[in-house]
């Protein structure tokens, strides 16, 4: 596949780049999975709402519990009423975190970079001084709109300086960027030093994740291996060692 290149005077070409990392299979169960992941990871925690025993309202019987015609009620801090505590709402001690396997982050991460691709370009960042103004020309000659991402090789003082002060643009390293950032972004910048560093990460982790997976099921197929018991009869390992030994014992027994 290929992705539109800019060079630092604005020119125009073209580079190929994997299609195992921007041509993947649509998946967006896992996509927006992912995304809700990251989000959720992201929440303080802080939030925190009073119940009815923290509510600061007097306790005093509201009114006679007969005669009134009305439903009976011991207080005004229940939650049905203006000024009661909340029911169910959230407390500072609820646990938000929540996780994805390393296969279904490089996947995602696949995924994002994928449904992203018409908006992706490759910028080369050898010009770029430390000035705002120079990127600032740099973004206009390729027609980059909306919010902003782009993925550098390492950290750079001249290329952070040059972007800091400019509204949307989110700067992040290849080995780091995460699914949020690239599928909350409207246009997608990688530095052409940064291309190599994102492919290997993807492929390198998707080649782990293939090895562990493979080692996991050569186990379960180990221990599901038929051994002969002392009697002539198949056993299983896993939950049939205690029948082995009743074999072992009957045959103990003849002996005698």
């Amino acid at each position: 596949m290929k992705l539109t290149a800019y060079t630092d005077t604005g020119r125009k070409s073209s580079v190929t780049v994997s299609d195992q990392v921007f041509s993947a299979q649509p998946n967006d169960q896992l996509l927006a999975q992912a995304v809700r992941v990251y989000r959720s990871n992201l929440r303080q925690g802080s939030s925190h709402v009073k119940t009815r025993s923290e509510v600061k309202r007097t306790k005093r019987k509201w009114y006679k519990q007969k005669g009134t015609g009305n439903a009976r009620h011991g207080a005004r801090s229940a939650h049905i009423f203006i000024g009661g505590g909340v029911a169910h709402g959230p407390r500072p001690d609820q646990n938000w975190k929540l996780k994805l396997s390393k296969n279904q982050k490089n996947k995602s991460l696949t995924l994002a970079l994928s449904a992203q691709t018409p908006h992706t370009s490759l910028v080369s960042l050898s010009s770029i001084k430390g000035k705002t103004k120079q990127a600032t020309q740099l973004l206009s000659s390729i027609s980059a709109q909306g919010r902003i991402l782009l993925i550098i090789h390492q950290a750079s003082p001249e290329v952070f300086r040059s972007f800091q002060n400019i509204a949307d643009v989110l700067l992040t390293k290849a080995s780091k960027v995460n699914v949020l950032e690239i599928a909350s972004a409207d246009t997608i910048l990688i530095q052409k030093e940064a291309l190599k560093t994102l492919e290997e990460r993807i492929i390198k982790t998707e080649i782990e994740v293939k090895k562990t997976i493979k080692k996991a099921t050569k186990k379960v197929a180990e221990k599901k291996k038929i051994v002969k018991s002392p009697k002539g009869r198949s056993l299983q390992f896993g939950g049939q060692a205690l029948s082995e030994r009743k074999a072992v014992r009957k045959t103990s027994k003849k002996k005698k």
